[in-house]
């Protein structure tokens, strides 16, 4: 979500992090705040070549001049980036790096690309895997895909550009398919996505700039589709009422043997006091097969307490080790897990 790389990466937070995601837990938070954080190396701007050769960075070029203001309110500010070059606010033809969209309107079930333009003189270093899906709702940014990715360094040439295609498929995810993730450098099939604005992005460094000073680009669209609903995955197999609580019994995932019991994935409904609630939409939330079931089957039932019992591939269960706390459609919701050996209810 490793490749071959042209740059040393250690294993950094993000990466951690990235693992974790793949396996189907719960840290949104670690995987929405930190989408746009740049390759972190354990040396310094040099990249190796196909012979292992180390090559230093080109000292005799300059970053190529960007245009005083190029941001806009089109696309995020990726917390991490030094510039964000937003497709709206430049002129496309005088700037040297830019991604720029092959239309403003996209409707579901058509493709459209997204082209990273190099007018430079010199290497742009990027990861073509880490292109980045933001969403705008009540005028902030959320990041929605992808949840991870690998991370290798995929230079682009001066003069060289490069297309995304994607195709906005929802299919069957307001039935129950749960949303698969995605990972490509070409073409991406994204599904779970309602109407409403949006920003594709990249981003990199020049070569003779450093990547501890990452230059971000995005271009806003609009997505012509209805609004996604929130419904749990076909996976529940059985639900029952154990006094106050909601009990869900989930066909995800396999004992490891006769004696396994399932592990519980436990959602609260919480008053207000809860102050450290991170807020999610629904195109984030589908995307967390737990979390999307729990608060689907809280609001469907009225229950103010889910337990979703399941076989969990990881340790902690689902990949959670301290409680979260989550604010979604002016609900709070507190999930806490709990392995299946530690009894208990």
């Amino acid at each position: 979500m490793v490749q071959p790389s042209r740059k040393r990466v250690r294993l950094s937070r993000r990466r951690i992090l990235s693992s974790l995601c793949a396996t189907g837990g719960v840290l949104l938070a670690g995987c929405v705040n930190e989408p746009d954080a740049s390759n972190e190396t354990d040396g310094g701007d040099a990249t190796a070549g196909d012979g292992g050769q180390t090559t230093p960075p080109d000292s005799t070029q300059s970053v190529p001049e960007l245009p005083e203001d190029t941001a806009s309110d089109a696309c995020p500010s990726f917390e991490s980036a030094e510039r964000v070059v937003c497709y709206e606010a430049v002129d496309p033809e005088a700037t040297p790096i830019v991604l720029a969209p092959e239309s403003r309107s996209v409707r579901s079930d058509r493709s459209t690309g997204f082209t990273l333009r190099n007018r430079s003189e010199q290497r742009f270093e990027t990861n073509f895997y880490h292109w980045q899906l933001y969403k705008r709702a009540d005028g902030d940014w959320y990041y929605i895909a992808p949840q991870s990715w690998p991370e290798p360094l995929t230079p682009l040439a001066a003069g060289d550009e490069h297309t995304w295609t994607v195709t906005v498929a929802n299919g069957r995810v307001g039935d129950g398919d749960s949303v698969e993730p995605v990972e490509g450098t070409e073409s991406l099939t994204l599904a779970g996505l309602g109407g409403g604005h949006y920003a594709f992005g990249a981003d990199g460094w020049f070569a003779a700039g450093s990547y501890e000073d990452p230059i971000a680009l995005a271009a806003g669209f609009e997505l012509e589709a209805d609004p996604l609903q929130l419904r749990p995955t076909a996976a529940i197999a059985e639900t029952e009422r154990d006094g106050e609580t909601l009990v869900a019994r989930s066909t995800r995932g396999e004992p490891d043997g006769d004696g396994d019991r399932p592990d519980a994935f436990v959602l609260e409904r919480v008053d207000g006091s809860e102050t450290d609630a991170e807020r999610v939409i629904v195109e984030q939330v589908v995307r967390n097969d737990q979390l999307r079931d729990a608060i689907a089957l809280s609001r469907e039932r009225d229950a103010d307490r889910v337990r979703l019992e399941e076989f969990s591939n990881s340790i902690p269960p689902f990949g959670l080790d301290d409680a979260r706390t989550y604010e979604f459609r002016d609900e709070r919701y507190r999930v806490t897990t709990r392995a299946g050996d530690d009894g208990g209810g």
